[in-house]
Parts: structure tokens; C-alpha cells; sequence
């Protein structure tokens, strides 16, 4: 899988990497920011969730990306 592109959410907590799959279709992985007071240092986990399969072009998962992040107003599509 090769890393496309990632999208943060307004407050930075929330992460989606579009990733291109063998095939050609691109899937959407979830991830959160963490801090860790102790170390004081920011982690980021992988959130295990399915996040609508996959999408047959990059704009498609930018935009569903968007959507689940709430930066985009409504989907249309």
C-alpha cells in the first residue's frame, strides 16, 4: 500500500491517510492523536474502523475523508 495524502481534522486529533491499494482503489485509515503527560509526547493510533470500503478514484476519498473529519458542509454525491 503506498500513502497518498493526509487529512486533519480542525482540532488536530483526528487523522485520515488515503492510501492506494495494489489494485488501484484507495482506502481510508483512521488514526488519533494522543499525548502522553508522562513523556510528554504526542502518539498517534491507528483507530480500527471501517471507514466505506474502498473508492475508485483519489477525489472520491479526499472528499469522503473530509466528510467523516466534518470539513466538509453535507455530502452530495
Amino acid at each position: 500500500m503506498e500513502k497518498i495524502k493526509r487529512i486533519h481534522s480542525d482540532c488536530d486529533k483526528r487523522i485520515i491517510e488515503i492510501v492506494r491499494d495494489s489494485d488501484g482503489s484507495y482506502l481510508l485509515h483512521e488514526f488519533a492523536r494522543k499525548y502522553d503527560s508522562e513523556e510528554e509526547v504526542i502518539y498517534e493510533i491507528r483507530v480500527l474502523s471501517n471507514l466505506g470500503g474502498r473508492y475508485g478514484d483519489l477525489d472520491s476519498a479526499v472528499n469522503e475523508a473530509k466528510y467523516l473529519l466534518g470539513l466538509a458542509k453535507d455530502k452530495e454525491d
